[in-house]
């Protein structure tokens, strides 16, 4: 019992550490302030005056002065408690750029200031002279890991939206106390949960924020997390070793890289690739298995995958895209491994994949009265769903209209990887085009969208992954300069060895037919063909 909840807790807090966002912004935002005049504002009051700012929802519980090290500023860290559990962190820099950046959550949440790679995004923001702020979305994760807070409404509600607007209204009113200056930008970064989050306050309480960084978001998160769920059953019924995605891998790339115009080990939009394992993958002899075949059961198990989950034969949602299966980047910073390690298939013969652990505690979790004994295996899409309507209406950011946010004059970057396996890419572009059918002709005057080739979750993956997407967006908000372009970087033992233009939906981009695939000044955004 010990080992087997050990092993819940390191699930839980994994991805929810490890992919927050693709943690690559300000690389330029320096820059970009002293470029456009930006000065810097000191504090009115101390930092040990702050817990004063208490009130009668919000607890102060500790302001502390934290010296300049590394790079790092001397700042004001504030911790506090808005009612009932909902935790929060505020950075105040002692010279401040008069912008407020927040960033979010991965997984279900519920994570700690200093877990996994937030005390870095918390650094790299502070080093730029933003004021900072982080929220555990209203429990510890330690404590309930994955879906299981959801036995409390309350926590339900805090998780779906609540904590991120109270902890973004109540971490402004600091910061405009400590400073005696209201912050001019609001900006929010985050991918996966984070993402998801950041469609929400786009929908729900555009006031919140100027800039919005939307990165993988789990916008359709009730049919994304029961279909993970159904992944991973069909792959408990016929496991396939993770070795073998090279061998699927190959075939894919063979049929479908050069559909682009370029053999340059990047499919760059999947919906192109006609992939069938069934056809295209060399099938096993009959009773026989080895890591250079499929068997047929093998074949059949990946065809529905990329097919994605379907009821009474029609489809209820989009599948996994071909473009993972290599090795790649781990987004982890691990060695390179395939998309589908852990993600969809288990790190260990008889395990559970990532997906598999979202998706079974969300089912049982989230229903109106939670039942931790709920049989996964027996699980009726056809009837069952039904029962999680209240879950869609807290959970989803599915609503495309956007026009709260438009009329503040905010702007949303929205970023997601082709080769992702947490998440249909798909759903992205169903949402944007969504999105400009409710929003006009005129949506991406303050709303675009980045595909992104051969890039796993948030981050890592076979192709270029490395952006800065915040000072794109602080250009964009501040100076009206849109992005046209963002160039992505593939680092490889440090050294970069490959550069590419990310572009605006629906534009991709196309070599021009000199100079080297290997830079980007040698591709233009074009429209597909």
């Amino acid at each position: 019992m010990v080992a087997a909840r050990s092993i819940i807790a390191a699930l839980a807090l994994m991805p929810a550490s490890a992919l927050a966002q693709n943690g690559y912004s300000f690389t330029d935002a320096g820059e970009s302030m002293v470029r456009y005049g930006v000065t810097s504002t000191r504090a009115a009051m101390s930092c040990a005056s702050v817990p004063s700012l208490a009130t009668a929802e919000t607890t102060i519980i500790s302001a502390r002065l934290i010296p300049a090290a590394d790079g790092v500023p001397e700042h004001c860290r504030v911790t506090g408690l808005i009612q009932p559990e909902i935790r929060f962190e505020v950075n105040l820099p002692s010279s401040w750029n008069r912008r407020f950046y927040m960033h979010g959550n991965g997984g279900f949440a519920g994570e700690a200031p200093d877990s996994g790679p937030r005390p870095m995004i918390r650094a790299n923001a502070l080093k730029q002279g933003f004021a900072t702020a982080q929220t555990n979305t209203g429990h510890d994760v330690t404590a309930e890991p994955l879906a299981t807070f959801a036995v409390s409404y309350q926590k339900r509600v805090d998780y779906a939206f609540r904590a991120v607007h109270m902890t973004a209204v109540e971490a402004k009113r600091i910061v405009a106390a400590y400073y005696a200056r209201t912050a001019a930008y609001s900006y929010w970064d985050g991918c996966s949960t984070g993402g998801r989050q950041a469609l929400i306050s786009a929908q729900r309480f555009p006031q919140d924020f100027d800039g919005i960084i939307a990165g993988a978001p789990v916008l359709n998160f009730v049919d994304t997390v029961t279909q993970s769920l159904w992944n991973s059953l069909v792959l408990a019924e016929t496991p396939i070793p993770v070795a073998k995605m090279k061998l699927v891998g190959d075939a894919a790339y063979a049929r479908c890289d050069a559909k682009d115009g370029l053999k340059d080990g990047l499919i760059d939009d999947p919906r192109r690739c006609d992939f069938d394992p069934t056809r295209d993958v060399a099938q096993c002899p009959a009773g026989q298995d080895g890591e250079n075949c499929l068997m047929p059961a093998q074949a059949g198990a990946l065809k529905k995958i990329y097919e994605g989950m379907k009821v009474d034969g029609k489809a209820v949602h989009f599948g996994q895209p071909i473009g993972a299966e290599p090795a790649g980047m781990s987004p982890a910073g691990g060695p390179p491994e395939s998309g589908w390690n852990r993600w969809l298939i288990p790190a260990t013969a008889g395990g559970k994949s990532l997906q598999g652990g979202f998706g079974e505690s969300f089912v049982k979790y989230f229903l109106p009265k939670s039942d931790p004994n709920l049989d996964v295996s027996k699980f009726d899409y056809a009837k069952d769903i039904a029962r999680y309507a209240d879950a869609r209406a807290l959970l989803n950011a599915t609503n495309p209209d956007l026009n709260g946010l438009r009329t503040s004059g905010g702007k949303i970057l929205m970023y997601f990887g082709w080769a992702d396996t947490a998440l249909p890419p798909v759903m992205a572009i169903d949402y944007y085009l969504k999105a400009v059918a409710t929003n006009g002709l005129a949506t991406p005057e303050f709303f675009r969208l980045f595909m992104v080739p051969g890039m796993f979750h948030c981050r890592g993956g076979v192709g270029p992954e490395r952006f800065d997407a915040m000072t794109a967006l602080i250009n964009w908000v501040e100076n009206g300069v849109a992005p046209a372009t963002i160039v992505a970087s593939q680092v490889d033992k440090g050294k970069v060895v490959r550069t590419r233009p990310l572009c605006p939906y629906p534009f991709v981009a196309r070599y021009s037919g000199s100079g080297s695939p290997d830079e980007q000044a040698s591709f233009a955004c074009k429209a597909p063909e």
